[in-house]
């Protein structure tokens, strides 16, 4: 048991890999163009997709100095780093996401790089980092850019110990999920036992959908809250959860405000044009009821009664997962959920730990 007195795990914090650190994991000749390009790293990002412009932890309420100076007494991001994380957020076990992973909706092109990442990141954190005796956990980044690729990681690793999940990056991809192009990446989920997560991305201010924002305050409120939008809507009318009943499907980083929101306006379409969403048996709310969320950034609003409401309207606190987001600049910690007075004991055990276990076997 760590810093509270309920158990808690972190579903999703984030492993800031550099290049450097999956070379040598990257077969050539991939290997010998990213060797030396940066003068700096050993390997250069510029040879897999372009650099976004601005720092997030700039400017923000939300200091990370502890962060920082974790970082320099371990010489960097590396596996001996997440012991200090986890005893700093209070968690007794952390599922690791790749940071990489986020810059998928940049690869536009129709060709290898995300494959190679998804491979390259997967293969370092089994071999270095990965352990789920000290309740270090990954998942695997889906290279949905190729669907025949992304099965045959998921057949390759997902019997892994470490490994609890595939991971979806929810902004930019064409055609969104619930398009018959990724059934095959679900099929293989579901036959491995794998859940399916859809992390929200896409909030910076370069490389948001619409031109012209010029504060990225403006693209965080709305970025990662569309992109999870959209692939929710498209998940839902394709018939997804119809399709891979036994498929657990899991959204992260937007919050917990859209989800009723979504519901009702689903449900409000869906009972005007039901011939156009054939394969659904009952309404959109149903099977999103049926979902997970992770918490993070929870919104707290002065009146704590409609956060209860929210809660309630998406089938309670059993449809919630705690997630910190660390060490990303807006991060929430474990006392998002311990301080709220809305939450019986239950509840809580429930969100930080008890969620997770039934989920991912955690």
């Amino acid at each position: 048991m760590g810093t509270y007195k309920y158990r808690v795990v972190d579903s999703d914090a984030h492993y800031m890999e550099g290049l450097d650190q999956l070379v040598d994991y990257f077969p050539e000749p991939w290997k010998t163009r990213m060797i030396g390009g940066s003068g700096k790293d050993k390997a250069s990002i510029a040879g897999i997709y372009p650099i976004s412009t601005g720092d997030r932890s700039i400017f923000g309420r939300i200091q990370r100095d502890e962060f920082t100076e974790m970082q320099r007494k371990a010489g960097g991001f590396v596996p001996e780093i997440i012991p200090d994380v986890m005893e700093f957020l209070g968690v007794d076990a952390i599922n690791m996401l790749s940071q990489k992973m986020l810059t998928f909706s940049r690869i536009k092109g129709d060709d290898e790089r995300a494959t190679l990442l998804a491979n390259a990141y997967t293969d370092y954190m089994l071999d270095k980092v990965v352990d789920p005796s000290e309740g270090i956990y990954t998942m695997i980044p889906i290279p949905f850019q190729e669907p025949k690729e992304a099965v045959e990681l998921i057949d390759r690793v997902s019997h892994e110990k470490g490994i609890i999940g595939g991971c979806f990056v929810t902004a930019g991809p064409e055609p969104p999920f619930g398009n018959r192009k990724y059934d095959p990446i679900y099929e293989a989920a579901e036959a491995n036992n794998l859940p399916v997560v859809f992390h929200a991305g896409g909030g910076g201010i370069d490389e948001f959908v619409s031109a012209g924002y010029e504060k990225f305050i403006e693209t965080h409120v709305l970025g990662f809250l569309m992109a999870n939008q959209s692939q929710i809507t498209s998940l839902v009318v394709q018939g997804i959860p119809e399709k891979f009943p036994n498929l657990k499907i899991v959204f992260q980083e937007s919050g917990v405000f859209w989800i009723p929101l979504m519901m009702h306006r689903l449900d409000t379409e869906y009972l005007k044009r039901q011939s156009e969403a054939p394969l659904l048996t009952k309404k959109p709310s149903e099977y999103i009821k049926e979902m997970y969320f992770g918490i993070q950034p929870l919104e707290i609003p002065d009146e704590l009664s409609y956060l209860r409401q929210v809660i309630d309207m998406i089938g309670g606190a059993d449809r919630l997962l705690y997630a910190s987001d660390y060490p990303h600049w807006d991060y929430d910690p474990p006392s998002a959920i311990t301080d709220l007075s809305i939450l019986s004991d239950d509840e809580k055990k429930r969100i930080l730990s008890g969620t997770a276990n039934e989920v991912f076997g955690i």
